[in-house]
């Protein structure tokens, strides 16, 4: 039954892939969600590693950057909140 999953998973990704790639606009939507996403990584990256916001380290995960890539600045002010709220 996992392996019926697995396989009706993988042909509707290929398939969402090659109707995204087909479109013109789709391909440049998809290139510039993936630059926000790798900007938005590497901003939090040097963020941790330079320790701007020392008692506030912010992991890296899909959340995060998601967060950062959607709202910039203002999302990380808001993850940080978020951190000092909680912990």
């Amino acid at each position: 039954m996992k392996l019926i999953w697995i396989v009706m998973f993988a042909i509707s990704s290929l398939a969402l892939i090659v109707v995204l790639l087909r479109n013109q606009l789709s391909r440049l939507s998809l290139k510039k969600v993936i630059v926000h996403w790798i900007i938005a990584a590497t901003v939090l990256f040097l963020m941790n590693y330079f320790e701007f916001i020392q008692p506030y380290a912010l992991p890296i995960n899909p959340l995060t950057i998601g967060t950062t890539a959607v709202l910039g600045l203002p999302g990380i002010a808001l993850l940080m909140g978020t951190q000092y709220l909680i912990g």
